[in-house]
């Protein structure tokens, strides 16, 4: 026997020689990937990785979770209650349904398990969404303000409210400078949020008036991203703050910022389409470091870190809109307040980037679907000093997306995902049943049930006559699939869906009525 094998037999009489209660301490520290090695190891390690404490160590990662501050739950009590609300996902057995009448206002947002929608342009009305698996009881209330909301959002992890202002006409017609108001509040109260600057409104000044602008509104933590974009001949406008402080991290303007999303605290996307140097248009997904911004001017034009190029549109083709959605954001967590048993691990999202587009004369969109552990994965890799480093379709795209045409249109509800899950009404119609379908993306659980055929594509999608090239995608995705009852002549006919960490909610916009199916 050589002395290196004395030595590493010795090494493991030593450990399988602790007692059990000093090795789970040592396995409490191992990743899950490492627990499953240590499962071949002996029959000591076998049991012990079996044990409750480590499979629900596997559990969470394989769900794409994270575990919850202390509470009475024990570890098994948490394991079962992951296990049946996996379980309940994957066949789509909600446990209760309900039934509620929109209000009559005309904004709303859905966002960390709260929905919200005005009756007024001064009153929000609030819905903590309930949950069985992760026992969530549901919570209304209202919330009367100081003012006319044009939008707002909100990250009730934070208890932050982000109102826009509605603005009022200005007496002097000829006046050449604009701005909006960003109000800082309580979620739960309507007054000043105890974290914001001292006065709690965000002042941007604008180079045109904002009559019938729209905006986009995002929170990452700390950060807050407001996008403004007008009907005609107008650039839009993209500005991030520090909320809590008042400072502007960056700025800036042009006509091929067309959307923007949080891929983490450190790196803001911003989606464009431009021309490139042939004849035929591309979409750009730039990549800004905000660590390296400090207030400045940006734009596409300027030193972005990196750009993920997307295949050249075919002559033919003329992109008319682009955007990104993701929720929640990569750094969202509950309050530990909340005590949950367990809630979604940060940083594991899904961006859908949509494009709708004219194709001979014919009106089309296409949703790509890629994770942001993809995206940070092809940064991460490059040097930190580079700038305006582009990265080719063939060397992200293919193997690292699906691109697919869209199953229907998504606005105005556009609340269409959450973590790795894409929902939506598969051909919704008067005639048929209507069927809820998901499009999980969380490629770990795939590999778990990598012998269970049913329900994972991996087949390779085709997109023809649409770039100037075929175009070939292959990320993996499961799809979960249930009709709904058929529907009376007295029972609403929903035309979208929209989906949060415990619920999907159904809706009728004719009869502005929702579903809410809780889980």
């Amino acid at each position: 026997m050589h002395m290196n094998d004395t030595y590493e037999q010795g090494s493991d009489l030593m450990l399988t020689s602790l007692p059990v209660e000093l090795v789970l301490k040592i396995f409490a520290l191992l990743d899950w990937r490492t627990l499953l090695v240590c499962r071949e190891v002996c029959r000591l390690f076998c049991s012990i990785v079996e044990g409750d404490e480590a499979q629900y160590e596997i559990e969470l990662a394989v769900s794409g979770m994270v575990d919850g501050p202390p509470s009475p739950f024990t570890t098994s009590d948490r394991l079962a209650l992951l296990k049946e609300r996996n379980a309940a996902w994957e066949s789509l057995r909600w446990v209760e349904s309900q039934d509620v009448p929109m209000m009559r206002g005309h904004i709303w947002e859905l966002y960390g398990g709260v929905f919200a929608q005005s009756s007024t342009p001064d009153v929000l009305h609030f819905r903590q969404l309930p949950s069985k698996y992760r026992t969530i009881e549901e919570k209304t209330w209202r919330v009367g303000l100081d003012m006319h909301v044009r939008d707002f959002t909100m990250d009730p992890a934070q208890d932050l409210l982000v109102l826009i202002e509605e603005p009022t006409p200005s007496p002097n017609a000829n006046a050449t400078t604009h701005s909006i108001l960003i109000h800082l509040r309580s979620l739960t109260t309507g007054d000043r949020h105890k974290l914001a600057p001292q006065p709690a409104i965000l002042v941007h000044a604008l180079d045109a008036p904002n009559d019938g602008a729209t905006y986009t509104l995002q929170v990452c933590d700390h950060l807050l991203g407001v996008l403004l974009t007008r009907h005609g001949d107008t650039e839009a406008e993209l500005t991030i703050w520090n909320w809590t402080t008042g400072k502007v991290i960056l700025t800036g303007s042009s006509f091929k910022i067309a959307t923007f999303a949080f891929l983490s605290s450190r790196f803001l996307l911003v989606g464009g389409v431009s021309d490139s140097e042939t004849i035929n248009i591309r979409a750009r997904l730039y990549v800004f470091d905000m660590t390296q911004l400090s207030g400045e001017m940006f734009g596409p034009g300027s030193d972005y870190f990196c750009a993920f190029l997307w295949p050249e549109f075919d002559f033919r083709t003329n992109p008319l809109d682009f955007s990104i959605r993701s929720d929640p954001s990569p750094a969202w967590q509950p309050n530990p307040e909340t005590r949950l048993p367990f809630s979604m691990a940060p940083g594991d999202r899904l961006f859908i980037i949509t494009v709708s587009l004219l194709n001979n004369d014919s009106f089309d969109s296409y949703d790509m679907f890629v994770s942001a552990d993809t995206l940070l994965s092809h940064i991460q890799a490059l040097p930190m000093e580079v700038s305006s480093h582009e990265l080719e379709w063939d060397e992200w795209g293919p193997t690292g997306t699906r691109l697919m045409q869209s199953l229907s249109q998504h606005l105005p509800w556009v609340c269409y995902v959450s973590g790795t899950k894409f929902v939506s009404l598969a051909e919704p119609t008067h005639m048929a049943p209507q069927t809820l379908e998901i499009r999980d993306f969380n490629q770990l659980a795939m590999q778990r049930d990598s012998k269970v055929q049913g329900g994972i594509i991996r087949d390779t999608t085709v997109i023809r006559q649409v770039f100037a090239d075929e175009i070939h995608t292959s990320l993996p995705y499961r799809v979960i699939k249930r009709t709904l009852p058929p529907r009376s002549s007295s029972e609403p006919f929903f035309t979208a869906v929209m989906c949060s960490e415990d619920s999907l909610i159904l809706v009728d916009s004719s009869h502005r009525h929702i579903r809410i199916l809780t889980f």
